[in-house]
């Protein structure tokens, strides 16, 4: 088997998986909804890597808040994202 042959296999994999993902977008909303919600436990534990700001530590809106409203900003945008994310998976 050469590399080509193995690059071949590894593509009508992929290929494969994303026709199925096409098909079944439920499960995909549900995937979406776990690391969702694996996020919201970490800002509830306040685990460090839940409520890292992805911009440098600023964000324009958010410069003069304390860490703690940062905090209940995220679980509320988060919170919005997991309930929406649940609602279209039930619903669709």
């Amino acid at each position: 088997m050469t590399v080509t042959d193995i690059y071949e296999v590894i593509n009508g994999n992929a290929d494969r998986f994303f026709e199925w993902a096409q098909a079944n977008p439920k499960f995909g909303l549900l995937f979406v909804s776990m690391l969702l919600a694996v996020w919201f436990t970490g800002l509830l534990l306040r685990w460090k890597w839940a409520r890292h700001w992805q911009f440098g530590g600023k964000l324009w809106f958010f410069d003069d808040c304390k860490p703690e409203t940062r905090r209940r900003v995220q679980i509320a945008l988060v919170s919005a994202a997991l309930i929406g994310c649940l609602t279209m998976f039930f619903v669709i």
